[in-house]
């Protein structure tokens, strides 16, 4: 039986997800909320620093939507 990466995690994109493909076809909102399982990847840590932007009211793209893969590798 596959678990669902969701039960086990709420937030959208997880390190967990049994998805091969997550990081490309998972997205995120500025603002959701963030995977707490980990090591912490790159996109976790970007997602950190956008949701602190984000509750200063100083990131402006907050209805963009980001893959982790987008997270990891532009420059957000």
């Amino acid at each position: 039986m596959k678990i669902r990466h969701y039960l086990l995690c709420e937030a959208p994109i997880c390190n967990y997800d049994p998805n091969p493909d997550y990081k490309d076809e998972v997205i995120w909102v500025p603002g959701e909320l963030i995977c707490q399982k980990g090591p912490y990847q790159k996109f976790q840590k970007k997602q950190v620093e956008i949701n602190k932007c984000v509750a200063k009211g100083k990131f402006k793209n907050v209805d963009q939507t980001y893959t982790a893969h987008d997270l990891e590798t532009r420059s957000i």
